[in-house]
């Protein structure tokens, strides 16, 4: 199982503290056009967290993705994320992969997308996937709490609640 982040949740694991190990404990796919997104612009517009994601994650990205034509609509880092988890579903080596996104026009596509087409694409929030981490043992649980609380004013207060939530219910 991979985990496709998108630019918003690569950023936002990264302000959680939780980048490094995400990373490490899991198997990461960030599209050429997410790194180009996160890193490269964030490096020409001045940004030190984009330094700081460059050396986490190296350059170990995908090759460029070659985009669904019905993702015109998204950012590149979007049409890449799905079109890439797409490709990988396909062929002798398709895998049960999760997408990671707070881009809210993206996710509610990914839900219609999944009512027309009959199978859904898992998806979570950046703070969903906190709480999931949480509960499956990936981090203990004030390590999940700390990392939600570090992004609280950059997602959704529905999403930060629900994952709270989660949370103080283990």
């Amino acid at each position: 199982m991979a985990i496709i982040l998108d630019a918003n949740s690569l950023i936002n694991l990264h302000k959680a503290g939780l980048l490094v190990v995400v990373y490490s404990q899991q198997n990461c796919v960030i599209t050429a056009e997410v790194y180009a997104e996160v890193v490269s612009r964030g490096i020409s517009a001045g940004h030190r967290d984009a330094y700081e994601i460059a050396d986490i994650i190296g350059l170990n990205t995908s090759a460029p993705t070659e985009i669904l034509p019905e993702m015109a609509q998204f950012g590149i880092g979007e049409a890449s994320v799905l079109s890439q988890y797409v490709a990988r579903q396909t062929g002798e080596s398709a895998s049960a992969d999760l997408i990671v996104s707070d881009d809210r026009q993206f996710l509610s596509y990914l839900s219609r997308r999944a009512a027309q087409y009959g199978s859904e694409i898992p998806h979570l929030t950046t703070a969903g996937f906190i709480a999931g981490a949480g509960s499956s043992g990936l981090l203990d649980k004030s390590e999940a709490l700390a990392a939600l609380e570090r992004i609280h004013g950059l997602t959704r207060e529905t999403d930060y609640q629900a994952a709270r939530q989660l949370l103080e219910m283990l």
